[in-house]
């Protein structure tokens, strides 16, 4: 098998043949930003790389990373609207800023609502004026195994990981594209979407379709105003393991249809946080980090390197050579240059301080 390094020289010499390189990049909306973004086959320019000032939405803001997120933003200067769902943490959050701040804004919002979305938006313009930034957050940890798991737990799980997303691109892109000012969209993903094996396939699925969206949106938005991150964090201490209390009545299973894990599977961890886990702060300074940025992927725990490099082994050990296969245009198999552009750009912006 090719060593990585081989691989992206491969890559390189594909882009260097096709009309990637160059902007043909698909279907790319007309709004460019700075000199055509992404389309010399160059990594997309940075659009929010100054952030005080400007406005941010964060989805599930009042506990774990989207509190931290929240707090991290404010510190940063911008305005903040902070979603939320239940009373009790949005009460116990709020003890973390100063009373009547006017540049903090809450608001109740159910991500899975899709008539909810339009309203939300309106409200925050009323507030702030145009979002700068989106912070696709909110997000449960559905404790169902793939095989195993009812139809309502896949309601539950991709309602709020990834049609929550979903719902803010479908929602905000058309207005940040309208108004033209620097905008970025980060969603937070997992590393349980990247590498599977926790038992929790329901909510392994949900955000392994989160990072491939943010992906696509990478590619077609690299040549507008708005720049885009998947934040693929490890742990950090959340409540996501309280996710069930949270569940909303048309989510939850019928009497006798409880969710069950096949027999030998993985049990789902119970008990006190272990130790090692990251502060939702310092998880919130990454993701800023990486928005200013604007990093495609951003992770929180480099711990999982193995395990993500045995994955793609995993891929390129098993395109078997037997029997030859005809020769192609490289663009068609090459597809994008977004991956090629992404190591570059995270190899020319080391070090980092954080």
């Amino acid at each position: 098998m090719a060593d990585r390094r081989e691989i992206l020289q491969l890559l390189g010499t594909g882009l260097a043949f096709s009309g990637l390189a160059t902007g043909a990049r698909g279907a790319a909306p007309a709004t460019a930003g700075p000199a055509a973004a992404g389309t010399t086959g160059e990594s997309q320019p940075a659009p929010l790389a100054e952030v005080k000032g400007r406005v941010a939405y964060v989805t599930g803001g009042s506990s774990g990373i989207g509190l931290g997120l929240v707090r991290v933003l404010r510190d940063a200067g911008m305005k903040v609207a902070m979603g939320y769902i239940d009373d009790k943490q949005l009460a116990d959050a709020l003890t973390h800023f100063t009373r009547d701040d006017p540049d903090l804004f809450t608001i109740r919002h159910d991500v899975t609502d899709a008539d909810a979305w339009p309203r939300v938006a309106d409200e925050i313009e009323r507030r702030f004026g145009h979002l700068h930034l989106l912070a696709n957050n909110a997000g449960v940890g559905v404790d169902a195994a793939a095989s195993t798991g009812t139809l309502k737990d896949w309601q539950w799980g991709l309602g709020v990981n990834l049609w929550g997303p979903i719902h803010g691109v479908h929602t905000f892109v058309p207005r940040m594209l309208a108004h033209k000012e620097p905008s970025h969209i980060v969603t937070t993903t997992s590393l349980g979407g990247l590498i599977p094996g926790s038992g929790a396939g329901v909510y392994a699925v949900s955000k392994a379709a989160a990072l491939m969206l943010m992906e696509e949106l990478r590619i077609e938005l690299a040549a507008t105003n708005i720049g885009t991150s998947a934040f693929i964090p490890g742990g950090v201490a959340t409540n996501l393991r309280n996710s069930e209390s949270y569940r909303e009545q048309q989510f939850k299973n019928d009497a006798g249809s409880e969710t069950m894990r096949p027999e030998g599977g993985p049990k789902p961890p119970s008990g006190p946080l272990p130790p090692g886990m990251m502060d939702p702060l310092q998880a919130a300074r990454i993701v800023l980090d990486g928005v200013r940025h604007n990093d495609l992927f951003i992770f929180s725990h480099p711990q999982f390197r193995p395990g993500v490099a045995q994955r793609f082994d995993a891929y390129l050990e098993s395109m078997v050579t037997d029997p030859p296969q005809p020769a192609g245009n490289p663009a068609m198999y090459l597809r994008t240059p977004i991956y090629a552009e992404e190591v570059a750009h995270r190899r020319a912006t080391r070090p980092r301080k954080i």
